[in-house]
């Protein structure tokens, strides 16, 4: 870098302090280095593993369930044209398994579309021991559609059993945060944090 980085009319005094600033800041970082640096940020991952070695470490399940699993739990992401679905099977020591991944196509105010997100919510699974085996908790994004439609299904499926959820509006809060009330509506609306764990729901 040969001049005052990609603003050429800032200081350099100023790009430390604009440094310092950015480094309390989640994403004040990515900012500085694109904005001031005029660089492209590259998110920060571990080393890189050959392919094959990723490849060894593949399981292959002999049943839609693996042995280990006690649990199922499943999330559904709420999008304008489709509900994605991913089914997780939970062993001893937090340990997970995805075990499915739906996507239901169609509009998500229409009874047609929520009546096959409901016979998948109710889908059983065989077990590893040949039992079956339902899901016990649904986690469902309200962001993006009408929150009341999944009100509705949380009351039609059990309160308990189907947890709307929403996403935090700062960083730092807990994977989810269970309410000790209902809201207005009648439901328990249930706060997701945001990290990585949004990605998949896990027992509350």
């Amino acid at each position: 870098m040969s001049g005052p980085a990609y603003s050429p009319f800032t200081t350099w005094v100023q790009i430390v302090y604009d440094w310092l600033d950015a480094l309390k800041d989640p994403n004040g970082l990515k900012t500085f280095v694109n904005t001031t640096l005029g660089e492209t940020w590259e998110e920060a991952v571990g080393e890189k593993l050959d392919h094959q070695v990723l490849m060894d470490k593949v399981v292959h399940y002999t049943a839609a369930v693996p042995a280990r699993v006690v649990y199922l739990t499943a999330g559904i992401d709420s999008q304008r044209n489709r509900f994605e679905m991913y089914v997780w099977g939970w062993a001893p020591g937090e340990e997970a398994f995805l075990v499915d991944k739906i996507i239901i196509m169609g509009r998500p105010d229409e009874e047609e579309t929520l009546l096959r997100v409901d016979a998948a919510i109710n889908k059983k699974y065989c077990h590893a021991d040949g039992t079956e085996m339902t899901i016990s908790r649904v986690c469902w994004d309200t962001g993006g559609i009408d929150g009341e439609i999944v009100y509705q299904r949380s009351k039609k499926h059990g309160v308990f059993r189907v947890l709307p959820v929403k996403g935090a509006s700062v960083y730092g809060k807990p994977v989810i945060t269970m309410p000790k009330t209902r809201n207005q509506r009648g439901v328990y609306l249930c706060e997701v944090g945001r990290t990585p764990q949004k990605k998949f729901s896990m027992p509350v």
